[in-house]
């Protein structure tokens, strides 16, 4: 406990609304949302009619995993002092056709601002947001690592097979 007596750190919850989580725990609890879609992808992938009956089930996974996403980005805005709302900046482009003009652009700028996310360390210090997260456990480390290792292979992937 701190001297006001309000905590010196929290325990983050995966998909908690409210609060902070530093750079690790970005990476480590954006695998969930990913590897959903990723499965739904894949569902998709081996039978197509699957994502069209009875709705459009490849967009609301899409939608599903952009407003997890968004949770997860805007409590990490939160940690380094920036407006959540960016949140959806970040993760809009995934839900726009990919027939819309700068949709290119917007990709690059989510891309840019995903990186400062994982880049900018946050406030040790509470903040308007709340006091700091607790220190990593080994499992968030080793998710947030895995994280890492998954997108040096699709960056070798996408080279090879250029």
């Amino acid at each position: 406990m701190s001297a006001g007596g309000a905590p010196a750190c929290y325990q983050p919850r995966l998909f908690q609304a409210a609060g902070r989580i530093g750079r690790v725990r970005y990476m480590a609890y954006s695998i969930a949302p990913a590897l959903f879609y990723l499965g739904v992808w894949a569902c998709g992938y081996i039978h197509p009619r699957l994502l069209m009956v009875p709705v459009n089930l490849g967009f609301l996974s899409r939608l599903l995993t952009a407003a997890l996403l968004a949770v997860i980005g805007s409590r990490r805005l939160r940690d380094i002092g920036w407006p959540w709302w960016l949140a959806v900046l970040l993760h809009a482009p995934s839900l726009l056709p990919a027939y819309v003009p700068m949709l290119g652009a917007l990709a690059w700028l989510a891309a840019l601002l995903s990186t400062a996310l994982c880049l900018i360390p946050g406030s040790k210090l509470a903040n308007r947001d709340g006091a700091p997260p607790c220190p990593n456990t080994r499992l968030t480390v080793a998710a947030a690592c895995l994280w890492i290792v998954w997108s040096g292979a699709i960056v070798w992937l996408a080279l090879a097979l250029r």
